[in-house]
């Protein structure tokens, strides 16, 4: 929306230069966008956002403009004036829905002519074309206080006024020469034999004020902002009327814009009034009082405002202030400034006035106990995720929204359906993070980024009886070779010891949905998640070819199994290992082997899968793995001879095991 600084300058005497004001303006919500030199004027060109409809006017922007310099405001009201009744024009409201109040005045004898040099400024500087007098002054008056008015040859209208709806195929030509067809989704103004305007929208050819009119019969109304929207697509025009009416206009200055505009007519174009008739009730907005605490305002902003600065702003903003307390204060603000209804409305207003950039930068105080907050599942997760890049992964962030195939690939879980999703690949929230996980992969190998180590901690979602279900899931992810299986193992049991999660185990899964194989994680006997590689079909799926892995961890039932940190000191000796190599047979669980090594001696540090084979030397039911079993002391460097007798032991130990194969 375009202003003027001398259009301001009638209700203020801006002492600062328009560079500054335009600084002030911006830094305060009110965003120009441009601003340009006029002669001897400064035009503003200010992004209207679609909750300030009190900015359509100038009325409206002048209250900003002495807002943000801290002066005064010198508006003046038409005097109200005693109405003739219009005897000779019903004027009847068929939709009372969309046009809730409506008021029609009659005047005569008017002249048609230019329009006065400062009219004409006013107007051309607020971008909007000099017509003749009338046109120009209902136009002024829209800029002025932002109800938009419309003014009809009286002579030309047939019969009474209706507001009502468009008949389907009716026809109508506008001001702007254009012919178009109607519909039921138009509210238009008719006489009792054609449509003579597009209610709030634009007027039509047949009543226009030209060089001939002698008499005129003026509008002023409050129109639905979703009906006149819903009208002004379906004839493709968007106006300066359409444009306010959309974002509502203010019924306390619907009065003064008619009154104003009767004044200036009779002034400048001689007409003498016939008589005004008003139809409908007029709408009465109440202004909503909200009590602010001081010390919850200084909390929320993170800043130190004192009650002094806060009643200085709230002042001159024209709000109402009344003393509750010592902390709190009562706040009505003016009655067009319907988007203040909350607290943190008056606090953004408090915010935008003194400063954005006054407020120092720092760590929001809490408000919740910091004790817990550390224990909670925002700081849980936070560990979890360094945990996880502290172990060679990498983590992802992938959308919540996926194709309902997708999310039934891998879990039964029933889907959270989107009602009326925009893509079919977005009809579902997902249940599992697998889908986005193999699709962040499959990108990443398609690049030749072959070494993927992935993370992901988010919230997967499902129905359960008659509720939702919103859960906190990690899920790790490897692309590689057979022995990454073992690795991503591991990292579970790393992840577990990290937690000091004590009663954890692994129990093969037989059928999971979308793996070949996989194996269940069982806390505290609650099943934890699970880990396994996905098979042929998944792949295909997917478009695949390389072996894929992967670890989901229900964030919920580890968060509920952690113990608290337990810290040991670390040994300052060096670790010694040694390799040993098995075939296992299939029916053997590895944890039977790795409780043999475990429960050896105190002097046990770590044991890591080197590698594995299955071929034509080895049993068909079995597989030969390498295994390197690591010693390390607190007390003192280890032996050679020390690390043998103990390795030895192990070995004997495996051996006498059923299944096991010493090779």
């Amino acid at each position: 929306m375009k202003f003027s600084l001398n259009f301001i300058q009638d209700f203020i005497k801006v002492k600062v230069s328009a560079q500054k004001l335009s600084e002030l303006l911006t830094m305060a919500g009110m965003e120009v966008e441009s601003l340009k030199k006029s002669e001897n004027d400064w035009i503003f060109d200010i992004e209207v956002t679609t909750n300030r409809y009190d900015w359509l006017s100038l009325v409206g922007i002048a209250k900003e403009v002495a807002t943000v310099l801290g002066q005064k405001l010198d508006i003046k009201y038409p005097a109200k004036s005693k109405d003739i009744i219009l005897n000779n024009q019903r004027i009847v409201i068929n939709e009372y829905s969309s046009c809730p109040y409506y008021i029609g005045c009659g005047i005569k004898g008017v002249k048609i002519k230019k329009s006065e040099s400062w009219l004409k400024e006013r107007i051309t500087n607020c971008g909007i074309n000099s017509i003749n007098n009338i046109v120009d002054i209902t136009n002024y008056c829209m800029l002025k206080w932002g109800n938009p008015l419309h003014a009809f040859d009286w002579d030309k209208i047939e019969g009474d006024i209706y507001v009502r709806k468009a008949d389907k195929g009716e026809d109508f030509l506008g001001i702007d020469s254009k012919k178009r067809e109607l519909d039921r989704s138009n509210l238009v103004i008719a006489d009792s034999k054609k449509i003579i305007a597009i209610a709030g929208v634009i007027g039509a050819k047949n009543t226009e004020v030209d060089e001939n009119t002698k008499n005129i019969f003026l509008e002023s109304a409050i129109f639905s902002p979703l009906v006149v929207r819903r009208s002004r697509r379906s004839v493709g025009i968007n106006t300066e009327s359409s444009y306010r009416f959309e974002r509502m206009v203010s019924p306390l200055h619907l009065e003064h814009a008619c009154q104003e505009a009767i004044s200036l007519i009779k002034k400048m174009a001689y007409g003498v009034v016939s008589g005004k008739k008003r139809v409908g009730k007029k709408s009465t907005t109440n202004r909503k009082k909200i009590v602010i605490s001081l010390n919850d305002l200084n909390i929320y902003l993170g800043a130190n405002f004192s009650k002094k600065e806060v009643k200085n702003i709230l002042k001159n903003l024209r709000f109402s202030i009344r003393e509750v307390s010592s902390d709190k204060l009562e706040v009505q603000p003016e009655v067009e400034r319907l988007d203040i209804v909350r607290e943190v409305d008056i606090y953004e207003e408090l915010c935008r006035i003194y400063g954005y950039d006054k407020i120092p930068s720092q760590i929001p105080f809490l408000t919740h106990n910091l004790a817990n907050a550390e224990k909670g599942m925002y700081s849980f997760k936070l560990k979890i995720s360094d945990f996880s890049a502290l172990c060679g992964f990498r983590e992802i962030m992938t959308y919540s929204l996926e194709k309902e195939e997708d999310s039934l690939l891998f879990n039964n879980e029933k889907l959270v359906k989107i009602i009326n999703p925009l893509r079919t690949q977005e009809g579902s929230l997902r249940n599992c993070l697998l889908s986005g996980m193999i699709k962040c992969m499959r990108h990443n190998l398609n690049y030749s980024q072959n070494c993927l180590r992935l993370f992901e901690i988010a919230d997967v979602y499902y129905q359960k009886g008659k509720g939702f279900v919103e859960m906190p899931v990690l899920i790790l992810g490897i692309a590689g070779k057979e022995e990454d299986f073992f690795y991503l193992k591991q990292v579970v049991e790393n992840i577990c010891n990290f937690l000091r999660v004590k009663k954890f185990r692994y129990e093969l899964n037989n059928s999971p949905k979308g793996f070949e194989s996989a194996l269940d994680v069982k806390i505290d006997g609650v099943n934890g998640g699970f880990l396994g590689k996905i098979n042929e079909e998944a792949k295909q799926y997917f478009n695949v070819k390389e072996n894929l892995f992967f670890a989901q961890l229900y964030l919920p039932i580890l968060f509920k199994a952690k113990q608290k940190e337990k810290y040991l000191p670390f040994s300052v000796y060096p670790e010694v290992s040694r390799d040993i190599s098995i075939c296992l047979s299939k029916n053997i669980r590895f944890a039977e082997v790795e409780k043999v090594v475990k429960e050896e001696n105190n002097n046990f540090s770590r044991l890591q899968i080197v590698s594995f084979y299955k071929g034509k030397e080895v049993p068909q039911d079995a597989k030969i793995f390498t295994l390197r079993i690591f010693y390390q002391s607190l007390q003192k460097t280890l032996t050679s001879q020390e690390v043998d007798v103990w390795h030895n032991n192990i070995r004997e130990k495996l051996a006498c095991k059923n299944g096991i194969e010493l090779r």
